[in-house]
């Protein structure tokens, strides 16, 4: 099974998603103006937590680039490289 970790804070939202063998099973959406660098990875854990799923269990991260706003590009890549 392949599991893929995809997360965007570009805009105006905190979104997530996990996808297993090309299959979405699990997402999260956020709409906030401020405030995705705090809530990324709670977000993301929690994600994980509901899917009976680890860090180790994923095979690869996937961010959102834009169209958006540079510091919410950069927390995403941040978050992404940090993993």
């Amino acid at each position: 099974m392949t599991r893929i970790l995809a997360f965007d804070t570009s805009g105006q939202h905190c979104v997530a998603a996990l996808s297993v063998d090309g299959c979405i099973v699990a997402s999260r959406h956020e709409a906030m103006k401020r405030g995705q660098a705090e809530r990324l990875f709670p977000m993301l854990e929690e994600m994980l937590a509901d899917m009976d799923a680890t860090w180790s269990d994923l095979h690869a991260i996937a961010v959102g680039t834009g169209p958006g706003n540079f510091t919410g590009v950069r927390i995403a890549v941040s978050a992404a490289r940090g993993l």
